[in-house]
């Protein structure tokens, strides 16, 4: 299920924000949701092979008119469209039930609230679909150098080991929806279709690195189960963290 979240202020008619910002919108699907299930979320979510998913997708903020980018803040003409996707339940109506019980959300310095949220359901029909970014695709590997320093490798997806990322990203996804369910059969293949975009963001102010992904339109073929997976937790890493929401291509939302 994908949730929309029209956004606005009482105070201000543009959002202002430093231009390294997604981690103020994590933090706002945080506060939204039940203390107790935004903490187990945020301190451990669902571990497979240890690693800790999150099982849910965030949008990158969208307005009517460009934002303004200023050289160290970037300003959004309000209201703004934050799309947030789960196939959990409780995260959904967390989500959902927070935005439209809370008078004031905080967004950085920003007091906005909730004026309406729209619902979209959507499924994976059959084995392929084509789906379009509301938040770059990031995949990457780790490396390390002759004297013993990691590093990370992003990958793009006109390279094979992109769609393997997605693959066994999606793999675990399932595993920790579905506990002890067959794993569907078949690979995940992401293409890109027409031009696709690289895009370079930082997290916040405090990390010292660039997260890169790709936006633009891609189709996506594989075992049903593992596309419908795809659609509502994501494709790709850092889901959470505003990476690799997508929505099907013929869904305007």
């Amino acid at each position: 299920m994908h949730i929309l979240l029209s956004i606005n202020s009482n105070e201000a008619n543009v959002l202002k924000l430093p231009r390294a910002n997604l981690h103020l919108f994590q933090s706002m699907v945080y506060r939204l949701l039940p203390a107790e299930w935004g903490d187990f979320l945020h301190d451990q979510g669902y571990v497979v092979d240890g690693h800790p998913l999150k099982l849910f997708a965030i949008g990158w903020p969208s307005s009517k008119t460009a934002p303004k980018i200023g050289a160290d803040s970037i300003e959004f003409a309000l209201p703004i469209s934050i799309v947030v996707s789960t196939p959990v339940a409780e995260t959904l109506d967390g989500v959902a039930c927070g935005a439209l019980a809370s008078r004031e959300i905080r967004i950085g310095n920003n007091l906005v609230y909730c004026e309406e949220i729209k619902a979209a359901e959507m499924s994976a029909d059959g084995e392929e679909m084509t789906v379009k970014t509301l938040s770059p695709i990031t995949c990457y590997i780790a490396s390390q150098r002759e004297d013993g320093r990691k590093y990370t490798v992003y990958l793009t997806p006109y390279q094979k080991e992109f769609s393997e990322s997605v693959h066994n990203n999606l793999i675990k996804k399932f595993r920790a929806l579905y506990p002890g369910a067959e794993i569907p059969e078949g690979r995940v293949e992401i293409t890109p279709l027409g031009e696709v975009r690289e895009q370079v963001s930082m997290y916040d102010r405090g990390k010292t690195f660039p997260i890169k992904g790709w936006s633009g339109t891609f189709k996506v073929t594989g075992p049903n189960g593992l596309l419908s997976v795809a659609l509502e937790c994501g494709l790709g890493a850092k889901n959470s963290s505003c990476f690799g929401c997508i929505v099907r291509a013929d869904v305007e939302f």
